[in-house]
């Protein structure tokens, strides 16, 4: 198992939605910095699509608000390490027929065959209105785990989040320091010897359901996309649910999610502690961006 792996677990257990079973940065900052919702954070993706669009027409260019994702395809696209909802993954499997319908959706955006229909001149204005030219400024942030992450700081792009953040810098900023967090932390979640137990008796779980080999749900994953390329839809969806409802039963069965939980607030609290003003300045950003976002229109 990788440590990118971890990482996007822990992501998703504690930096993408509220999670009750450790303390929000409301805890020690004073303040309300509750984190949003998935639901929450969809309407202030959409208001800033809103804003958006209404910025292109004033630079003369359409531009078109992409449907809101529903829950189920959102969940296909957030990778879960611990997966125990079986229910879910009989019904889902692990996501790909919502992955590959969101995908199809796409290729039908109008904003790209809005662009391909423009002159390369025109596209190139397209893009500085959108995001800003080759001299706009990037937005830059120093993470906790080293390195700098960076963004076009300019544009309808650039605008819309200053609307509705405030100050799309500083949100950033914050931003991406909360959520590369686990990235500090997780090295010694992997070595500890819970996890990499609660790791053993998974694989054996999934070698009595199964018959298969697996180290853990990646390697699940991996298997399922070897055994159902060259069949049938129908087949592929069958092999992928089989694997999917497995891994969810030993998930359950295994008390994954509790262990994981657990290492994830002994070694990641102190961290969050550290950065806890970071952490509540962004979420208090967001749900001022949540207020803004309810009152912005529905798209031209």
């Amino acid at each position: 198992m990788t440590i990118a792996t971890v990482i996007s677990a822990l992501t998703v257990l504690t930096g993408c939605t509220s999670n009750p079973a450790r303390p929000t940065a409301s805890a020690v900052t004073a303040g309300p910095a509750r984190e949003l919702s998935a639901a929450e954070q969809g309407r202030v993706d959409q208001a800033e699509q809103r804003l958006i669009q209404r910025c292109m027409a004033q630079k003369g260019f359409h531009y078109w608000v992409f449907p809101r994702v529903d829950a189920d395809t959102l969940r296909a696209f957030t990778y879960r390490f611990v997966q125990d909802d079986v229910g879910w993954s009989r019904e889902h499997g692990y996501g790909e027929r919502l992955r590959q319908a969101f995908f199809e959706a796409k290729k039908r955006d109008r904003n790209l065959s809005y662009q391909k229909g423009l002159t390369p001149a025109e596209r190139d204005r397209y893009t500085t209105a959108l995001q800003g030219g080759r001299d706009t400024p990037m937005l830059s942030a120093r993470l906790p785990s080293g390195g700098t992450v960076r963004s076009p700081g300019g544009g309808c792009t650039h605008s819309a989040r200053n609307e509705l953040y405030g100050d799309a810098e500083a949100f950033f900023q914050d931003d991406k320091i909360a959520k590369d967090l686990t990235r500090v932390y997780v090295p010694e979640v992997m070595r500890d010897p819970r996890f990499t137990g609660a790791m053993k008796a998974w694989s054996g779980c999934m070698r009595d359901l199964t018959g298969g080999d697996y180290a853990d749900s990646d390697a699940a994953r991996a298997d399922v996309r070897e055994r159902a390329a060259g069949v049938g839809a129908s087949q592929a969806h069958a092999i992928e649910v089989d694997i999917a409802v497995a891994d969810a039963t030993c998930a359950r069965r295994t008390s994954l999610r509790g262990i994981f939980s657990r290492l994830d607030r002994e070694y990641g609290d102190p961290v969050r502690a550290r950065y806890a003003d970071e952490i509540a300045t962004g979420n208090r950003m967001k749900l001022a961006a949540l207020r803004r976002a309810d009152r912005i229109g529905a798209p031209d």
